[in-house]
C-alpha cells in the first residue's frame, strides 16, 4: 500500500539522522488535513527516535494511530522503523514479523529493513530469516530470505 503524505521522505530523513528536518516537517503537517495528521506524528516519532528518545517516539506514533489510518500492518512497520532508529533491532524484527505476517505481498522497504537489522546485528540473522518468510508470495519469501543471507554474510 503506497504511503500517503510525506511518509517516504520522513523515512529518508530519519535514515539520514536529520532530526531537525523531521521536527520541522511534523510542525508543518500538524493540524493539516486529517489524512496528513498521522504523517505529522510519524515524522515527530522518527525525530524522537533519531534523538535517542525511543519511548517518546513510540508514544508519539501511537498517538497518531486511528481506526482509519494506518492499517495495522503499516503501523507495525512504523513501530519497527522507530525501534530500528533507536538501535533496538531485535524488537524491530518482532514488529516487522507483525507487518509481514500473512501479507499477500512483501513491500521492498520491509525487506530492506529486515536486511538492515541483520547488517547492524548479525547474530539476529536467524530471527530475521523467520521474518523474511512470514508473508508474501513464494517469490517474495525467497527474495527476502536471500536478502537476509546476503546481509549476514556480506
Amino acid at each position: 500500500m503506497p504511503r500517503r503524505g510525506l511518509g517516504d521522505e520522513s523515512w529518508r530523513l530519519a535514515l539520514a539522522g536529520d532530526a531537525a528536518s523531521l521536527y520541522r516537517a511534523a510542525d508543518l503537517l500538524t493540524g493539516d488535513a486529517d489524512d496528513l495528521d498521522y504523517e505529522a506524528h510519524r515524522a515527530r516519532a522518527f525525530a524522537y527516535a533519531v534523538d535517542g528518545r525511543r519511548d517518546e517516539a513510540l508514544a508519539e506514533l501511537n498517538e497518531g494511530w486511528t481506526e482509519e489510518w494506518p492499517f495495522p500492518a503499516a503501523y507495525a512497520a512504523d513501530v519497527a522503523r522507530v525501534r530500528f532508529l533507536a538501535g533496538d533491532y531485535e524488537d524491530a524484527l518482532g514488529a516487522l514479523r507483525l507487518a509481514a505476517g500473512g501479507a499477500e505481498r512483501l513491500e521492498p522497504g520491509l525487506v530492506e529493513l529486515v536486511a538492515d537489522c541483520v547488517c547492524r546485528a548479525p547474530p539476529l540473522w536467524r530471527h530475521a530469516l523467520g521474518v523474511a518468510v512470514a508473508g508474501g508470495t513464494a517469490a517474495d519469501r525467497a527474495g527476502a530470505a536471500w536478502a537476509v543471507v546476503r546481509a549476514r554474510f556480506a
